[in-house]
């Protein structure tokens, strides 16, 4: 189940899902097909690839527009995911193309890391090349140190003489 929630209204031009989706189901999945068209893909391939039976949608908003923290189901929506993509017109042929592409794209470059990421406002992927520390938290750093200081004192430990001195 994929969840999708209802945010910033008045500037993606999207659609109050708390007013028509009872209605006009289909009006808020055409909406929400132009505006997150990625991401359904995403989800629908997904789906394809797990060999899922079904898809279920589920349309999330906040309890109160300003608690980031309350939210409720509005509703869900559910699709075999075959029937989905041929809906959105999702082809997998090209899929596995699109993967290939990128593939070969990520082969012809040095060695070193990367950022894959899909450009929100153009049908564009960019790959961004970025130094090779990024994205690592100080957390994995703390953690590799403190278990490189509890190996080297179990050493010390180990090396002191019936005094303890070293």
């Amino acid at each position: 189940m994929f969840f999708k929630s209802n945010l910033s209204l008045q500037f993606s031009g999207g659609v109050d899902w708390r007013s028509r989706l009872d209605t006009q189901r289909g009006a808020v999945l055409a909406t929400e097909l132009k505006n997150n068209s990625c991401k359904l893909a995403k989800w629908t391939v997904s789906a394809l690839l797990a060999g899922s039976d079904q898809i279920k949608f589920g349309y999330v908003s906040r309890l109160h527009q300003k608690d980031t923290a309350k939210h409720v189901l509005l509703g869900t929506q559910q699709f075999k995911p075959v029937e989905f993509a041929s809906q959105i017109n999702l082809n997998m042929d090209n899929a596995w193309g699109i993967l290939r592409c990128i593939v070969d794209t990520c082969m012809k470059l040095k060695e070193g890391k990367y950022l894959i990421m899909k450009d929100p406002n153009k049908p564009v992927v960019r790959i961004y090349d970025i130094p090779d520390h990024t994205f690592e938290s100080d957390e994995d750093d703390d953690e590799e140190d403190s278990d490189d200081d509890d190996d080297s004192d179990d050493d010390d430990d180990s090396s002191t003489d019936d005094e303890g001195e070293k």
